[in-house]
């Protein structure tokens, strides 16, 4: 065979396999990025540091700019935030579905921004800056302290798919709607890694809350020994759910023994709440689902109540510290219950 041919076949040849390797090469890229996106979407919290830090007054107006009449209104947003503990950015996505963008007639004509209905076609208001207060308060009281914390979380009771004043079926697309605002602000601050500091205030860590002994001077029904007893203790059924009262890191999750400073709380937890420097305990547990390191978020399952350690029935002990290892206070004014 000439070299000539020869050579012609062996050109055509490496034509022919640059093809192939090409296309496998830009398959694996595409594929590659198709599991990217698969992964990010899957793994996407829509979060960042945005209200943490990075969405001040002048970027929060850049964004209300157009946005009818929220137009200068930042200040109100970030000033109740931060009064009630709601992340402005929640709150402003909120605003922008429930308004569509500013402009519906419940916020234009009754200064109504959270779409609050009551039992009525809206509750009103006599400025939009108490309209915006009220709606803050609401998400606070109803919604965050009570672990409600994202869009998720919220949706279910803030605008439940099927209600019966939600005629038109829009409340399937309320989820979507707010995310895709929160995304346009940059997330929700209380996802980002500085979410676990915590909120600063406290939830009752039961359900049903039955305080059987106070923040009070008694003697120690199992020693007989007269002590201050540093906490509140919650009688509740064993295996009743054990909350986290804040959001935190948990620095302690084990059975208490002796020497450990942590001897006769039996199975025991401990958090960190960064945010106000305190901590959160919770004792005689009969089972615990956190473990050290943990970061927990408010309102989170973190336990079943049992009967561990020094105790004479199923109940709940809880302390709120100033230090890591004491310094505790009454939790009672703190939670907002009745001591005993």
């Amino acid at each position: 065979m000439k070299k000539w041919v020869i050579g012609l076949i062996l050109s055509n040849l490496g034509f022919f396999l640059l093809i192939i390797f090409g296309a496998i090469a830009v398959s694996a890229i595409i594929t590659g990025q198709e599991m990217d996106s698969e992964m990010n979407a899957g793994s996407s919290t829509r979060c960042s540091v945005v209200a943490s830090g990075t969405l001040d007054e002048e970027t929060l107006n850049q964004f209300l700019e157009t946005r009818g009449v929220f137009k200068g209104t930042a200040d109100i947003f970030i000033k109740y935030g931060e009064q009630y503990n709601v992340d402005p950015a929640l709150v402003v996505a909120i605003a922008m579905h429930e308004t569509g963008n500013g402009t519906s007639r419940m916020v234009r004509e009754l200064n109504n921004p959270g779409g609050l209905m009551g039992d009525g076609p809206g509750f009103q208001f006599s400025t939009l800056e108490k309209g915006i207060e009220a709606m803050i308060k609401n998400l606070s009281d109803n919604y965050i302290t009570q672990g409600l914390t994202t869009p998720e979380l919220i949706q279910p009771k803030y605008a439940p798919v099927g209600a019966s004043n939600d005629g038109m079926g829009l409340n399937k697309e309320w989820l979507n709607g707010v995310n895709g605002f929160l995304e346009q602000l940059g997330g929700l601050s209380t996802c980002s890694e500085g979410g676990s500091q915590g909120t600063g205030k406290y939830i009752i860590p039961v359900d049903n809350p039955n305080v059987s002994s106070g923040f009070i001077d008694r003697i120690n029904p199992v020693t007989g020994v007269a002590e201050h007893h540093k906490g509140l203790d919650f009688a509740q059924p064993i295996g009743s759910n054990v909350k986290a009262a804040d959001d935190g890191t948990v620095l302690v999750a084990e059975m208490g023994v002796s020497g450990s400073g942590f001897g006769g709380y039996g199975n025991v937890i401990l958090i960190e709440h960064a945010k106000n420097k305190e901590w959160t305990l919770y004792a005689h547990q009969s089972k615990l689902l956190v473990k050290p390191g943990q970061k927990v978020k408010k309102g989170e399952v973190i336990g079943k109540v049992g009967s561990t350690g020094q105790s004479t029935g199923p109940h709940l002990h809880f302390e709120i510290r100033k230090e890591k290892m004491g310094g505790q206070i009454d939790p009672a004014p703190v939670l907002g219950v009745k001591g005993k």
